[in-house]
């Protein structure tokens, strides 16, 4: 009995798990189509319109009032009315045939009152189980369906005679058009026609490109990629259409910048600090697969995290191809670890201090990795700075592209990833990242520009934070005048 049970409950709580992930594999369905349409609308519009435009414009110059009259005949002839109502449905069955009789026609047309000026049918209906059947006359000519009826009211009981003799045929019903045209050309009708014809091309068109496209759009496909942990979200940071400033830039320090944002770069720095204190670590490498994908802000912004919570911290700027490390903090130009290789400058000269976080400057001379970097100064180097510093930070250039992330992670004891998603392609994350993993390296992977969750502008201009917005309120209240009951 009691196994039963546990079975009854595994059962169920099997049932429950996957009706949990049909709603989530149903949350990102619309989730992907969400961000296709905010990402193409502009395009997507325009699609709709021209097909729109196109559907209505077809039915609006193909449309041809048709017009319509109606004779209903009773069958009988017999006492039996089984007898006569299988007479009326044969008789029904028959006009098809009978109107394709070119005798019949010739017949029909020389009964005409006029001329027929364009082309007619004729099609009939019965009730089941009566002896009524009922004969309908359609053409494009007003004119010519009501002669029409009346030379088939003559015509068509003499053909009848010659095919089934004793039939009698009475009519019961007989309505003539009254020039209003059966199909209504109905604005709204077609306009309506036009709608869902553009909806239905640029769900197409949609589903097409998500079928195609191989970048990551979240987190899920980055568990396709790799086992490793994702250490968080970094939500897209979109300006106002009234901002005057477009270059603003997204550090922490910034005030202009949302509380949502900083949020989650202090959360990735928390939770990087806690997996570095468990393991003992001090350098942290952090690249990307390919160029701009944020791991530069990433840098910066871990550096300037890490700076808050009391902790010293060095970023070395280890993307000698294209360093952007000083022009995102506007650091005054000078040498740097380009020119500390080759023996020109010494440690001091090549750092800054600037907002609690000493920075190790590229250099003004670019070149490889490979052929720049002198691996006793290197370890010279960082051995001096793990003696002096909490943690050690270095932005390398993109993995997938270069090397040079692949050489320095030599130096490094853990490397972050940064991916943007729809930026790189998945092989290509696959590819960047799997170096770092086989020399179990890789503690993780940020997401950047996240565009999940809900749209929210703050008064500086930026927004789009998803799950963050909503808890804003309960940071900025104190211990002192938080209500628990009504804030948690």
């Amino acid at each position: 009995m009691q196994g039963s049970k546990q079975m009854q409950t595994e059962e169920q709580r099997n049932i429950t798990e996957a009706e949990e992930m049909e709603k989530i594999d149903l949350v990102s369905w619309l989730q992907d189509y969400l961000s296709c349409l905010k990402k193409f609308w502009l395009q997507f519009l325009l699609i709709f319109v021209i097909v729109a435009g196109i559907v209505v414009s077809y039915f609006e110059f193909t449309y041809e009032p048709v017009y319509s009259a109606k004779i209903t005949y009773a069958a009988s002839g017999t006492e039996y009315m089984t007898v006569n109502s299988a007479v009326a449905k044969r008789l029904s069955k028959s006009i098809p045939v009978l109107t394709a009789n070119d005798e019949f026609k010739k017949d029909l047309l020389s009964a005409v009152d006029g001329e027929v000026s364009r082309g007619f049918s004729i099609v009939s209906s019965n009730t089941d189980e009566s002896n009524f059947f009922s004969v309908t006359i359609s053409t494009n000519d007003y004119e010519s369906v009501n002669p029409l009826l009346e030379a088939f009211q003559k015509v068509y009981p003499k053909w009848v005679s010659k095919t089934t003799g004793t039939v009698e045929l009475q009519i019961v019903d007989k309505t003539a058009s009254s020039g209003r045209p059966v199909n209504v050309n109905s604005l709204a009708a077609i306009f309506a026609k036009g709608f869902l014809a553009g909806l239905v091309v640029c769900f197409a068109l949609a589903t097409v490109y998500l079928l195609s496209v191989r970048t990551v759009r979240k987190e899920s496909d980055m568990k396709r990629i790799t086992s490793a942990r994702c250490i968080n979200c970094i939500p897209e940071v979109v300006p106002k259409k009234r901002s005057n400033n477009k270059k603003l830039k997204l550090l922490i320090t910034n005030k202009r910048i949302d509380w949502g944002f900083k949020q989650s770069i202090l959360m990735i720095q928390s939770r990087l600090q806690q997996i570095m204190r468990r393991t003992g670590d001090k350098v942290l490498l952090i690249t990307s697969t390919i160029p701009a994908e944020g791991k530069t802000m990433t840098s910066v912004n871990m550096a300037l995290a890490f700076a808050q919570e009391g902790m010293k911290v060095a970023l070395l700027d280890g993307d000698l191809r294209k360093p952007s490390v000083s022009e995102l903090m506007k650091l005054p130009e000078g040498p740097g670890l380009t020119e500390y290789f080759r023996g020109e400058s010494t440690p001091e000269e090549i750092q800054v201090v600037k907002d609690g976080v000493t920075f190790f400057r590229a250099g003004q001379k670019k070149g490889k990795v490979s052929g720049l970097i002198d691996e006793e100064k290197m370890n010279s180097l960082l051995e001096k700075l793990r003696k002096e510093y909490d943690v050690i930070l270095m932005d390398a250039a993109p993995s997938y592209v270069f090397s040079d992330a692949m050489i320095l992670s030599s130096y490094a004891d853990k490397v972050l990833y940064v991916v943007r998603v729809d930026k790189a392609d998945a092989k290509e994350i696959r590819v960047g990242m799997n170096s770092f993993e086989e020399k179990e390296k890789l503690i993780g992977y940020v997401i950047n520009r996240d565009t999940g969750g809900y749209i929210s502008q703050s008064g500086y201009g930026y927004g789009r934070y998803g799950k963050y917005q909503k808890y804003r309120k309960y940071a900025e209240l104190d211990e002192e005048t938080m209500n628990t009951e009504d804030t948690l």
